[in-house]
């Protein structure tokens, strides 16, 4: 591939030799020959700046006999991994998968070995569905879902176009539901669906609960990494982004947009304006108005410096007592 087409694939400003060959991308911390380089920052640009092999993608101007100079080096380079490396799929269904009783499913459709199909499954066109993966009764999947090995889809859950859903995620199980009376525990019995609208993704080993009556619903373009916990009748607005080890409690409700990052925990019955951006290690216990950054995280200190901080902590109150004197 000319770094010609490159530029003009990434939309760049080319400094250097539009007949540069380009064999494919390597990181700065292991550039290779003949490769784009894609440098996020200035010291990313001082580490690779000596060697004149390699093209640099930034987005600021540089001395450097092969640049591509970009708008957003991030964008640029999703727009070349999608380019130079694109996903394959297979296609057919493996006669040594399972399929239920009136299973409707469009063209070139992927069933793996060892899939479970359950009756009366509606799968659009080009969906995959690789192996040990397990779809209920009922189930709706849309055009282009990729849904890779050892995910579990309880029945009647519907699942939007474009999904990918990642090994061992499980949607549409029981929501954490039970009611405490003299007689015991008695478990609520959840009726309800998940509902995954298009264009999401959801990471591997994430859990989403089925609501108790209704949908627990998943907006349009929302992205959730591995290990995360979303309860039972929660609404998620469109294009959120949702960092590992994130917890949702039941009925929560997050507008556009919403950015929870590593470990945040939100309480049940909480809503989450647009725009809001929580920050790592956060509890959530009440509503958080839109367009606002919010953290209550304690970053790791040297210990002996925390010990002295947690003994004038304890003193809190009795100084609070001492100043009410």
């Amino acid at each position: 591939m000319k770094l010609g087409y490159v530029a003009w694939l990434l939309e760049g400003e080319l400094q250097g030799d539009e007949n540069f060959q380009i064999d494919g991308i390597s990181s700065v911390e292991d550039p290779k020959p003949r490769t784009l380089v894609f440098c996020w920052n200035k010291k990313d640009i001082e580490k690779v700046r000596g060697l004149k092999d390699v093209v640099l993608v930034v987005d600021t101007p540089i001395e450097h006999p092969n640049t591509l100079l970009v708008k957003d080096v991030k964008h640029a380079m999703a727009v070349f991994l999608k380019h130079m490396y694109p996903e394959k799929h297979p296609s057919g269904v493996s006669a040594e998968a399972y399929v239920g009783k009136s299973v409707r499913m469009g063209k070139d459709v992927y069933i793996a070995p060892f899939v479970y199909i359950g009756d009366g499954v509606f799968l659009g066109d080009k969906v995959k569905i690789y192996p040990f993966t397990y779809i209920g009764d009922n189930c709706v999947i849309g055009d282009e879902t990729i849904i890779f090995s050892g995910v579990h889809i309880y029945p009647k859950c519907v699942i939007g176009k474009r999904v990918r859903i990642h090994s061992g995620a499980v949607i549409g199980s029981d929501g954490f539901g039970y009611h405490i009376s003299k007689e015991g525990i008695t478990k609520l019995n959840h009726i309800g669906i998940v509902l995954i609208e298009d264009d999401v993704e959801v990471g591997a080993n994430t859990t989403i609960d089925r609501a108790l009556i209704d949908k627990t619903i998943v907006g349009r373009g929302t992205k959730i990494d591995n290990l995360v916990m979303i309860g039972h009748n929660c609404k998620i607005g469109e294009n959120n982004i949702m960092v590992s080890q994130v917890g949702l409690s039941g009925s929560v409700k997050t507008g556009k947009n919403v950015i929870l990052a590593g470990q945040v925990g939100v309480a049940d019955h909480i809503s989450i304006g647009d725009n809001v951006k929580v920050t790592a290690k956060s509890g959530v216990g009440k509503d958080l108005e839109p367009n606002k950054t919010y953290g209550a995280n304690l970053p790791a200190i040297e210990w002996t410096k925390w010990k002295r901080v947690y003994m004038y902590l304890l003193r809190i109150p009795e100084l609070f007592k001492k100043g009410g004197q």
